[in-house]
């Protein structure tokens, strides 16, 4: 009985002991905050986000150089591209900025997209639930994460539960949940060698329209040799 009050310090002791010899060498990996992301499906969603990007283009320019025309040009000739670059023309007008049909004395609109696949098989199959999305929702815009409020209160797993339902029945399973594959659309306005404006945006695809993203195969020219 007398042992019993040194019986604390040898279990801390123990316990001391055993966790200096466990430390972890690396950092750990933790998840970034519960987030969504919009997924691009259709030509409309297309025309959705370069009427978003006209937005940011008109009041980043404004108002320093108003009225000074645009020139808008696409990397590479893929099928996203060449629509992307009409929608976004149609949508700077509409704004009231002047477009260019050729580039000389204007401001370079550059666009691009780049396709990014991921190989991991974790993480990315099953879509978010309303359980996950009880502390906040976050849209990816200029690559940066602002977090708006929900307009719900979960109530336990069964409010959770109901509110899963309800999205299922209003829009049914079209979103497909996350994909391994998404592409980075960035937009630049330059001018005399300088960034004016630059935005990205982040969206998932379904892998089997990853082709729409990617750069046209060119024309194979082939030699014809007399006989």
């Amino acid at each position: 009985m007398k042992f019993r009050p040194m019986l604390p310090l040898l279990l801390g002791a123990i316990l001391t002991s055993a966790c200096a010899t466990q430390t972890l060498d690396v950092p750990r990996a933790d998840n970034y905050p519960v987030s969504s992301q919009k997924k691009a499906r259709a030509v409309h969603h297309w025309d959705v986000l370069a009427e978003d990007v006209a937005g940011r283009i008109a009041e980043k320019l404004q108002p320093k150089y108003a009225g000074q025309p645009l020139y808008v040009q696409a990397a590479g000739d893929s099928s996203f591209m060449q629509g992307f670059r009409k929608l976004l023309i149609n949508q700077l007008i509409a704004k009231g900025m002047e477009v260019a049909t050729q580039p000389a004395g204007t401001l370079q609109v550059k666009l691009d997209a780049q396709l990014v696949r991921h190989n991991s098989q974790a993480g990315n199959s099953v879509q978010l639930k309303a359980t996950s999305l009880a502390a906040g929702i976050a849209v990816i815009r200029d690559l940066t994460f602002q977090h708006t409020a929900t307009a719900y209160t979960l109530i336990g797993l069964g409010a959770a539960a109901g509110l899963d339902a309800a999205n299922l029945a209003l829009n049914g399973s079209a979103s497909g949940g996350p994909t391994r594959t998404e592409v980075l659309v960035t937009t630049t306005v330059e001018a005399a060698q300088r960034y004016l404006v630059s935005t990205s945006d982040v969206y998932y695809i379904e892998s089997e329209d990853a082709s729409l993203y990617k750069a046209q195969d060119p024309l194979h020219t082939w030699k014809v040799v007399g006989q």
